[in-house]
């Protein structure tokens, strides 16, 4: 892409991230409810009608959320009334739609276990290079930082600025010493879209991951249009919480103490642990990408 996205039209009234959340989770609840939730054809005419608003033919849904793109064309001549959408779902009953979204529950089964496989070997990717790096320099700065929005933007908005802003790091005055760039890309029920990310330099060409967080965090907010906010991990009252008991694995690391390097595994492997259910509902396409690494 060579222009910035109208925000204008990816900011929609409707949070594309924590939408498709709940979409999901409403779909599951019906699926092991034992008899119709109060409020059943409420809600799912409210959701229904509030995907219509938000959805893009052109992204890729996860599979249970393809339920509610097969209905919105089912049901396209109501989707201008909610009244009308409602007598039309209220037309089957809750059996007849639950019957309905179990058609995919094996489906989404299956795409779970990919998910979590695929997570499973960018890990040992992840963690077989942080051995190299253990094994080639003295010490190591592991420089953390954690990127969001104030209001979530669709998809494409977040793919490009996470995209612009790898591109402005490599460019940056870190770029040359950046041993290693790590991203992954979530959607959280609290916080939509959100991007870990950690960096790593030679600690002997970088020091200062405080500052070094400050600033990769103001070039989001500047890539954003200040639309992003960011939480900077080496944060004192954050790290003292760690220090406490005894976890923190950024900052220096020593590679000749073991225990120090087993800490920094185990602190960037939670980037990649596919238990947090975090991952995305909707993506631009079938193959974007939701992690990374980048190294010299």
């Amino acid at each position: 892409m060579s222009h910035r996205i109208n925000k204008d039209v990816s900011l929609k009234t409707n949070n594309e991230a924590i939408l498709t959340i709940e979409i999901e989770e409403f779909i599951q609840s019906c699926l092991i409810a034992t008899r119709q939730p109060r409020s059943f054809y409420g809600n799912f005419c409210d959701l229904l009608f509030e995907f219509s608003e938000i959805y893009n033919p052109d992204f890729s849904y996860s599979s249970i959320i393809k339920i509610f793109c097969t209905l919105m064309y089912d049901y396209q001549l109501d989707l201008d009334s909610p009244i009308d959408l409602y007598k039309r779902l209220k037309q089957s009953s809750f059996k007849e739609w639950q019957s309905d979204f179990s058609k995919t529950k094996e489906i989404y089964q299956n795409d779970m276990c990919q998910h979590r496989y695929n997570e499973s070997l960018n890990a040992e990717r992840l963690d077989n290079r942080l051995l190299e790096l253990v094994e080639d320099y003295q010490a190591l700065l592991v420089v953390r930082v954690d990127l969001a929005y104030v209001q979530n933007p669709d998809i494409l908005q977040v793919e490009y600025d996470l995209e612009k802003l790898r591109r402005r790091i490599n460019r940056s005055r870190y770029g040359d010493d950046l041993l290693l760039l790590v991203w992954a890309l979530e959607q959280g029920a609290s916080k939509g879209y959100h991007c870990h990310i950690a960096l790593i330099f030679d600690e002997r060409d970088r020091t200062g991951a405080w500052s070094i967080a400050k600033a990769i965090g103001e070039l989001w907010e500047e890539i954003t249009d200040d639309q992003g906010c960011y939480f900077n991990c080496h944060d004192r009252k954050y790290l003292s919480r760690y220090e406490k008991r005894d976890m923190i694995g950024v900052g220096i690391i020593y590679s000749n103490l073991t225990y120090q390097v087993e800490k920094m595994r185990s602190t960037l492997a939670y980037l990649l642990r596919s238990t947090k259910g975090q991952h995305l509902r909707v993506k631009t396409s079938k193959k974007m990408r939701t992690f990374g690494m980048s190294q010299r």
